[in-house]
């Protein structure tokens, strides 16, 4: 079984490290065009495969913490941390898979957003708002910081996929706004999981200044989110304008 989480843990580094490379493909490649399309499934796939195998590691620490750690025998007392740590995985899983189907989905939609009001399209947002309140709890509790970090982001995913799916009318871009802006979630939670895990060595000697490279794909991931939300309103409107201001064709007598 040692073998076996092993295994998991490579293929979880390897697809997460694939995937922030992969990231930057779509996100500078023409909108709709083939690399962007292309690059996009590859990237899809790829975190999928990360998240995946991440959970199922996860999932052994919460249940069986020693069969991987068999020091913990020898020190009890830190197998609840294991497990509190499984957990946010768990969380960070979570975080990862709706923002990146939930991408999905807002595009096979579009407009039609009756395909998204079905318990198995529903079910990942609600349960992030739960998870992402447990992670803010124990974050609060055990005073970790990483857990208070992905909290509300969490919360703010959950909220954005239940009102794009819910409310009574969105604006005509809102599913492409969704679409960029799961993809964008996906890669802010895969290169603050890089800097919070991946990266605490290579910025352990800065001291808590090592916070903002938690903190900063958030910011700019977020920043992007609301940059393009704005730019496709802003081109709805000027369209709308347009189609008034069209002269209508006139009829000449006989």
């Amino acid at each position: 079984m040692h073998y076996v989480q092993q295994g998991l843990l490579y293929l979880h580094i390897f697809t997460g490290g694939l995937g922030l490379l992969l990231f930057w493909i779509p996100i500078f490649g023409r909108k709709g065009g083939f690399n962007h399309r292309r690059f996009g499934v590859f990237f899809r796939r790829t975190m999928l495969t990360s998240v995946i195998s991440g959970v199922i590691l996860a999932l052994f620490w919460i249940v069986v913490p020693t069969m991987g750690h068999p020091e913990l025998l020898e020190n009890p007392r830190a197998v609840p941390y294991f497990q509190r740590f499984g957990a946010f995985l768990v969380h960070l899983g979570l975080v990862m898979y709706t923002s990146v189907m939930g991408g999905q989905w807002a595009l096979e939609a579009k407009t039609n957003r009756d395909s998204l009001r079905t318990p198995a399209r529903v079910a990942p947002a609600v349960l992030l708002v739960f998870t992402s309140i447990g992670s803010g709890y124990m974050g609060i509790r055990y005073e970790q910081v990483l857990m208070m970090v992905f909290a509300p982001l969490g919360l703010m995913i959950a909220w954005g996929q239940l009102r794009f799916i819910f409310a009574k009318e969105v604006e005509p871009k809102a599913w492409l706004v969704e679409h960029l802006s799961g993809y964008i979630g996906t890669g802010i939670g895969a290169y603050t999981a890089f800097f919070a895990f991946g990266g605490r060595t290579l910025f352990s000697d800065i001291g808590a200044w090592q916070y903002a490279f938690w903190i900063l794909p958030g910011v700019i991931g977020n920043i992007a989110v609301v940059l393009l939300a704005r730019k496709y309103r802003a081109h709805d409107a000027a369209k709308s304008r347009s189609a008034r201001t069209v002269p209508m064709p006139v009829k000449k007598s006989c």
